[in-house]
């Protein structure tokens, strides 16, 4: 009898033990809070900036959209008794001869960024031009093509890529084209265009298949408006050869540039005091449903660039321990940022969540500091139909990631503990039942 309560009670320690053994607790979790916080107020203060030349613009504005205001014709948005060049019929008291003209326009639709080069029934013989846009918001996109329609002699490009955007035209006499990109705008950001007009074109020495387009040269200004959208004031720009930006804020604070890399996007900060907050476009990471919205950077003292690609790092080969993460953004190169930390904003989808059977408030954004990953306080600052917006502040710029939080990571463990425990319990009543039936045998 003796041995048999022996073995009983050996049986009971290790059903105990095993109920619990092989999960570590978490010593730290961060701070999470889901109460909505108000975003900051859409900007009203813009410059244009080329080189050492920066001068404060106003958008043009009118009650109507940026597709309605640029009005592009062509024979699929307009009827055949409806006169239609595939050009910009809107914009005429906007446009000049050899001129490629930037501006940005105020509709009910929120904040674009237009263009539109030469004059529709004008003197010009046409042109080739090629502009990308870097550094822009996730939410932009091509909301006026000119030109876009279905047919053989259609040869305009317009591309979307991570953080960039670019279009390629070629038109001949007395027609325009252009564009408009809308979508992110009425927040802050730097928006750098580089041109390449003329023979620099991606068109320039190619076999096109409408007649009458110069091969090369056409443009001979590049003009940025500001003002009346009836009456604006033009500004000619510097050079038709050097990138512009046009951003938020004023001349007298830091400037900020975009440029593209093979795998990412470079920001370039100059004139920066260590007060200064600078905002500067990151790529969007490794996950559709997570998005790298905006790293806003204090502690620059003059000059700063850092280069994102949307990758998980291969200078460390170790994730976020215990967690599965979301998404990675690696800042894969950095010059003046020893002293630099940024309040991350990026945002998850809601669908994405719900395939990860996460709550909001156990979303986290991780650093790597070294080998080392430590998750940092996460706050939900807002929220949409179908997503939530994150913020949280980081002293280590070289690689971050979106994963669970320690708490959530574990739960999954504690669930399977609180279960271990329960069967353990049933064991031991089961087995106390069996220790008494035999005693009273």
């Amino acid at each position: 009898m003796k041995k048999q309560h022996v073995t009983i009670a050996v049986l009971i320690g290790m059903l105990v033990v095993g109920s619990t053994g092989g999960v570590t607790g978490q010593s730290h979790s961060p701070a999470v809070s889901s109460s909505a916080q108000v975003r900051s107020p859409p900007a009203d203060s813009y410059v244009v900036e080329q080189g050492s030349f920066c001068q404060p613009i106003e958008p043009l504005s009118s009650d109507g959209t940026i597709e309605s205001f640029y009005e592009y014709r062509s024979h699929e948005t307009h009827p055949d008794d409806v006169e239609r060049r595939y050009s910009s019929y809107g914009t005429t008291q906007l446009q000049r001869d050899d001129t490629s003209t930037l501006f940005l326009y105020q509709g009910p639709d929120g904040l674009s960024l237009g263009m539109v080069h030469d004059r529709l029934g004008g003197e010009s013989d046409g042109a080739l031009v090629t502009l990308e846009f870097v550094g822009l918001p996730h939410e932009s996109e091509w909301a006026v093509k000119d030109d876009n329609y279905t047919g053989e002699t259609r040869m305009d490009e317009f591309d979307r890529g991570d953080g960039w955007a670019s279009a390629s035209w070629a038109y001949r006499d007395g027609r325009t084209d252009g564009g408009a990109l809308r979508g992110g705008l009425d927040s802050e950001f730097a928006v750098t265009v580089h041109p390449r007009f003329n023979e620099n074109s991606a068109f320039a020495g190619a076999d096109l298949p409408v007649s009458g387009i110069p091969e090369t040269g056409g443009i001979e200004e590049w003009d940025v408006l500001s003002g009346s959208a009836e009456n604006p004031d033009r500004t000619s720009l510097p050079s038709l050869d050097e990138p512009v930006t046009i951003r938020t804020g004023t001349c007298e604070g830091p400037s900020v540039t975009h440029d593209r890399t093979s795998d990412g996007i470079t920001a370039t900060v100059t004139n920066a005091a260590p007060d200064d907050p600078v905002g500067v476009q990151p790529t969007a990471g490794t996950d559709d449903g997570v998005r790298f919205e905006r790293l806003e950077l204090t502690g620059i003292d003059g000059d700063a660039s850092l280069t994102f690609e949307s990758r998980f790092s291969e200078l460390s080969e170790t994730p976020p321990a215990d967690v599965e993460p979301l998404s990675y953004l690696t800042v894969a190169e950095q010059s003046g940022t020893d002293n630099t930390s940024a309040t991350v904003s990026f945002t998850v989808s809601k669908d994405r969540l719900e395939e990860r059977g996460l709550e909001a408030d156990e979303v986290a954004l991780y650093e790597q500091h070294g080998d080392e990953w430590t998750a940092v306080e996460t706050t939900v600052s807002d929220e949409s139909d179908d997503t939530y917006h994150f913020e949280a502040d980081v002293t280590s710029l070289s690689r971050l990631a979106v994963a669970p939080n320690p708490d959530a990571a574990s739960a999954g463990s504690i669930g399977l503990i609180g279960i271990g425990v329960g069967l353990a319990a049933g064991a031991v009543l089961g087995l106390g039942w069996l220790m008494t039936t035999r005693a009273r045998d």
